[in-house]
C-alpha cells in the first residue's frame, strides 16, 4: 500500500503552521487589491450567528466551495475538515468523524445528516450528491440537543438553492476520462434556475446528469465496465409569501444511481490482479435511488419566531454481488433495502436582541424497514421488517452575562421505540423470530464562550450523544441475536477562534470522546454474526482550521488535525481464515477502523475577471481498515487542480482529480482466499462548460 515520503509532508505541514500561527508577517500580503472573505454565519442552535463567536466547532462551506463541474460528495467536505475520513466503496459509504463509525454495513452511522432541514435515517448511504447547493455545514461533536439520535459524532447539514435566490438559468456540460483505462468517455450535463413566478410562487429547479464508465477491466471476460456509474439528481423548491406575514415552502430532491459493483480485486493468493482488474464470474451491480421532501411553515412573532417543518424520506437500495469477488460460479450476495420515514418538527426559536437566546421545540417520526438479504453460496435468506417512532421534546437556551462572556445549556428528551421480526431460511432451517425495544434518552449539552476581544474567543461543551437501539438485518440467526442496544458517549471540546486583520481566520480546538456500550459485532457459528454492546472507545486530539484573503484576488486555505482513537475495551469473536472455526479475540488498545493519526489539507485559489484556478492537497496518515488492526492503510496525498477562462456569460475550465494518480485503497478485507482490496479513484481530468444569464 502507498506510502507519502515523509519529507514532503512534513514541507507541507511546517508551510501550514507558519501561515496558521502568524509568522508569516499579516504586512506581506496586505494590498489594496486584497478581497476580504465575508462573514461566515451558522445556526448551530436554530439562531444565526457568527460562526467565529459561537460555541460550536464547524466547517461550513459555501456555495463557491461546491461549485465543482461535476456536484460533489463528501470528499468536499473532507478537504476542508480535520480529522474527517469519507470512505467511498461499493460494499459501503461513510463519514467518519474524530475516529467514531458504526459498524460495517450497519443501517446508521453516527453522523446526523439534514437535507433541507429534514433528517435522513439511513445515514451517509442515503445522502444525495451536493447538486444545487446553497451551503453544507458540518458540526462536529454530539448534536443531539438538536438534532436526537445519531448524531453522536456530528451533524452534516445540506441546504439546496432558496426559491427566487437567483434570477436566471446556468447550464453545465462536460466530459472526462482517465488514463486508468476508462473508455469511453465519461461524460455529464446539468441545467438550473431559480426565480419569481409572474403572480406565483418563488421558484428554483435543477436536473443533473452524470456517467462514469469506470477503469475496471476484467481479464477473464474481456469485460471493461466494472466500476461503471450512472446517475441522474433532481430538486424542486417553491416559496410562497402568505397575508399574515409568513411564507410557505416545499421542497423536493431526488437521486437515481446505478453502478456496476465489480470492483473488488485480490492483492495476494493464486486470484491475485494488479491495479484496476478483478476476476468476477457472477454479475454484480446496484441501484439506488432516493427522495426528500420537505413542507416548510415560518412566521414571525413579537419575540420569537416560528417554524414547522414536515419532512417525508424514502430509500430504496438493491444490489447483487459475486459472493467471493473470483472467477468460481458459486452463487451471488443480494440484498434489497426499502426505507420509508415521515417526521414533524415544530420549534419557536427567538429573535430579540437581548441578552438570552433561546429555542424549544418538539419533533416526533415514525420509520419503516424493509430488508432481504440472502447468502446465495450459504443457501440463507433473511426477511427483516422493522418499524419504529419515537419523540423528542428539546430546548437550548444561551446567556450572554456581559459583552464578552456567554453560557448556554439545553437538554432533549428522546423517546423511540421500535419491533422487528425476521424471517431466516436455510436447507435445514426455516424460522421466526422478534425483537422489540423502547427506550427514553438524555441528552444534555453545556457551552461556554469567553470573548477575549472582539478578534478573539475562547469557547468550551459538554454533551452526551448516542446511537439508538437497532436490529441485525444480515446475520442474525435467533431472537438473541436480532437486536441490540444504544451506544452512548460523552464529548468535551475546547477551542480557540481568531481573525486577524488582514482579515485572515483561524479556529484551533481540543477535544476528548468516551463511548461505552460500543455496538460491535461478534461472530458465531452458522455464518452469522451477534452484535453486541461490549465495546468501549475513547478519541481524543486537536485540529485547525485556516482561511486567508491574499493579495489580487488569492486565498489560502488549510487545515491540520491529530488524534488518536482507540479501543479502550474490545473482546469479542472472529473466524480463523486459515481453519475457518470461531476464535475468542481481544482487541482492546487497537485503533478505531478509518481513523488514521494526523489528516491535513492545502489549497491556494485565485479569482479574476478572466482567469481563475484552485490547487488542493489532501493528505492523510495510515489507518487501519478492520477492528483487528490486521489491513493497513499506508499514509498518502492526493492534489486537484483546475483552471478556469471566462469567455463572456459562460466559462471553460480545465480541471484533474488525484493529478499525481497517488495509488492507495477505498477498503479491504481478508478472505479464504487471501485479501481483497477496493483501489481508489485514479487520475480523471475533464474539461466542462458552463454558462449563465
Amino acid at each position: 500500500m502507498s506510502r507519502t515520503p515523509k519529507t514532503r509532508a512534513t514541507l507541507l505541514v511546517m508551510t501550514t503552521a507558519l501561515t496558521t500561527t502568524g509568522l508569516i508577517p499579516e504586512r506581506a500580503i496586505a494590498d489594496d487589491d486584497i478581497i476580504y472573505l465575508g462573514e461566515i454565519t451558522i445556526f448551530s442552535n436554530f439562531w444565526e450567528e457568527l460562526a467565529r463567536k459561537a460555541a460550536a466547532t464547524a466547517t461550513v462551506l459555501d456555495e463557491e466551495d461546491m461549485s465543482q463541474s461535476i456536484s460533489p460528495d463528501l470528499d468536499a467536505v473532507t478537504e476542508k475538515s480535520a480529522n474527517t475520513i469519507f470512505q467511498r466503496a461499493n460494499s459501503q459509504e461513510r463519514l467518519v468523524v474524530r475516529g467514531m463509525s458504526a459498524f460495517d454495513n450497519a443501517l446508521s452511522d453516527p453522523v446526523g445528516y439534514s437535507v433541507n432541514g429534514v433528517p435522513l435515517p439511513m445515514g451517509t448511504m442515503q445522502l444525495p450528491h451536493f447538486f444545487g447547493v446553497e451551503n453544507v455545514t458540518l458540526l462536529k461533536g454530539p448534536q443531539g440537543t438538536i438534532f436526537g439520535r445519531n448524531s453522536e459524532a456530528g451533524l452534516l447539514t445540506f441546504e439546496t438553492i432558496a426559491p427566487g435566490s437567483r434570477e436566471g438559468w446556468e447550464i453545465n456540460v462536460g466530459l472526462s476520462g482517465s488514463d486508468a483505462g476508462a473508455s469511453p468517455l465519461g461524460a455529464n450535463g446539468s441545467i438550473l434556475w431559480s426565480g419569481q413566478a409572474t403572480n406565483g410562487p418563488a421558484l428554483s429547479f435543477g436536473l443533473e446528469v452524470a456517467r462514469d464508465p469506470g477503469v475496471i477491466s476484467n481479464p477473464v471476460t474481456g469485460a471493461d465496465d466494472g466500476g461503471e456509474n450512472r446517475r441522474v439528481t433532481g430538486f424542486l423548491g417553491l416559496e410562497w409569501d402568505l397575508q399574515d406575514g409568513g411564507y410557505l415552502k416545499l421542497t423536493t430532491m431526488a437521486e437515481d444511481q446505478d453502478f456496476n459493483k465489480e470492483q473488488f480485486r485480490y492483492v495476494s493468493g493464486p486470484l491475485a490482479t494488479d491495479r484496476y482488474e478483478s476476476v468476477y464470474s457472477d454479475p454484480s451491480w446496484e441501484n439506488r435511488r432516493m427522495s426528500v421532501t420537505a413542507l416548510e411553515y415560518g412566521t414571525s412573532f413579537d419575540g420569537f419566531d416560528l417554524t414547522a417543518i414536515t419532512g417525508f424520506t424514502t430509500f430504496d437500495r438493491e444490489f447483487a454481488l459475486d459472493f467471493d469477488s473470483s472467477s468460481l460460479p458459486l452463487g451471488v450476495t443480494e440484498m434489497d433495502i426499502e426505507d420509508r420515514a415521515l417526521s414533524q418538527d415544530i420549534r419557536l426559536t427567538s429573535n430579540s436582541e437581548g441578552p438570552l437566546k433561546w429555542t424549544l421545540g418538539v419533533n416526533a417520526f415514525t420509520q419503516n424497514t424493509d430488508a432481504d438479504f440472502n447468502l446465495g453460496a450459504m443457501s440463507t435468506d433473511r426477511h427483516t421488517e422493522i418499524d419504529q417512532w419515537g419523540a423528542g421534546l428539546y430546548g437550548f437556551a444561551e446567556y450572554a452575562f456581559t459583552d464578552r462572556f456567554r453560557i448556554g445549556a439545553g437538554l432533549r428528551v428522546d423517546y423511540v421505540s421500535s419491533k422487528a421480526w425476521q424471517r431466516f431460511s436455510s436447507p435445514t432451517a426455516n424460522l421466526r423470530y422478534e425483537g422489540s425495544d423502547s427506550s427514553t434518552t438524555l441528552l444534555p449539552k453545556l457551552t461556554l464562550a469567553y470573548d477575549v476581544s472582539d478578534a478573539t474567543t475562547i469557547h468550551a461543551s459538554y454533551a452526551r450523544g448516542y446511537m439508538p437501539a437497532g436490529y441485525n438485518y444480515a446475520f442474525a440467526n435467533s431472537a438473541d441475536g436480532l437486536s441490540y442496544d444504544a451506544e452512548y458517549s460523552w464529548n468535551a471540546e475546547l477551542g480557540v477562534k481568531h481573525e486577524f486583520a488582514s482579515g485572515a481566520a483561524l479556529s484551533l480546538v481540543a477535544f476528548h470522546t468516551t463511548v461505552k456500550d460500543k455496538q460491535i459485532t461478534e461472530t458465531i457459528p452458522g455464518a452469522a454474526q451477534y452484535i453486541s454492546n461490549a465495546g468501549e472507545a475513547k478519541s481524543y486530539g486537536i485540529e485547525t482550521e485556516f482561511n486567508a484573503p491574499l493579495a489580487r484576488g488569492w486565498e489560502l486555505t488549510a487545515n491540520a488535525g491529530w488524534q488518536r482513537a482507540r479501543a479502550t475495551s474490545f473482546q469479542t469473536t472472529t473466524t480463523d481464515i486459515s481453519t475457518g472455526s470461531v476464535m475468542a479475540v481481544d482487541w482492546s488498545g487497537n485503533a478505531l477502523p478509518m481513523a488514521p493519526d494526523v489528516t491535513w489539507g492545502l489549497a491556494l485559489s485565485h479569482v479574476g475577471d478572466i482567469w481563475s484556478g484552485k490547487i488542493s492537497l489532501h493528505g492523510s496518515g495510515s489507518y487501519w481498515f478492520d477492528p483487528a488492526n490486521s489491513l493497513k492503510q499506508e499514509g498518502f496525498m492526493t492534489v486537484n487542480a483546475e483552471i478556469t477562462r471566462q469567455f463572456g456569460g459562460g466559462e471553460l475550465t480545465l480541471w484533474a482529480k488525484n493529478l499525481f494518480d497517488e495509488e492507495y485503497y477505498s477498503t479491504a478485507a481478508n478472505t479464504i482466499r487471501g485479501t481483497v482490496v477496493e483501489d481508489g479513484s485514479p487520475r480523471t481530468v475533464g474539461l466542462n462548460w458552463r454558462m449563465t444569464w
